[in-house]
């Protein structure tokens, strides 16, 4: 049995990473998901969506991979979700991130939008505190 983080990897792999300016700061993340992981079994039988908590849980994965560092959620400043993610019909879903550096130390500003096509799923903005080692 694997544990619940590493069942948890499995619900998506990252595809590219894609620059949206010359600063690093603007990037696209290309996700595909796994519709066959266990958690669409559940959430819901017959109609599998991806969980809120699970996008801000990937977008999270995605802003400390790309620095290279450990991030924690500091504030979610809003978060709209606009339509629900099917991982049958939506297996390829796109991250457009800016980060910017926020007001306090080590803290990073997020904005980002979550879609596929022109389908938006979810409209995030917040800061993420960048650990210290």
């Amino acid at each position: 049995s694997l544990n619940p983080k590493a069942r948890y990897r499995k619900v998506y792999t990252i595809e590219e990473v894609i620059p949206l300016d010359t600063t690093g700061n603007k990037f696209r993340v290309v996700i595909r998901l796994n519709p066959d992981h266990d958690i669409f079994k559940g959430h819901f039988p017959g109609n599998p969506v991806l969980p809120g908590v699970c996008i801000i849980q990937i977008l999270k994965e995605i802003v400390s991979r790309q620095i290279r560092m450990d991030v924690l959620i500091d504030r979610i400043i809003s978060t709209r979700f606009l339509s629900m993610i099917n991982p049958e019909a939506d297996r390829v879903i796109n991250f457009d991130l800016e980060l910017q550096s926020g007001t306090e130390n080590y803290q990073l500003l997020c904005n980002t939008n979550i879609y596929s096509g022109t389908n938006v799923f979810c409209r995030y903005k917040g800061t993420f505190r960048v650990l210290q080692k």
